[in-house]
């Protein structure tokens, strides 16, 4: 198994969780992250990286919501 993810990785796997489980809402996603909005927003936008830390969170979420790794 690689656990090496990229950010495009865990960008389409964050907005995988935020259309399908969150109500394409960054504010229910950035709750469930732990994150504030405006750092939800900047992975978005591309003003941002996704750090390590948050790309295991969002594998995580997705493998606990969506049955996805």
């Amino acid at each position: 198994m690689d656990d090496e993810y990229t950010d495009a990785d865990a960008l389409e796997l964050l907005q995988k969780l935020k259309t399908e489980v969150f109500d394409d809402s960054n504010a229910e996603l950035a709750l469930a992250m732990g994150r504030p909005v405006s750092e939800i927003d900047a992975w978005f936008s591309g003003d941002e990286e996704i750090d390590e830390d948050a790309e295991m969170k969002i594998h995580g979420l997705a493998q606990e919501r969506l049955g996805e790794e």
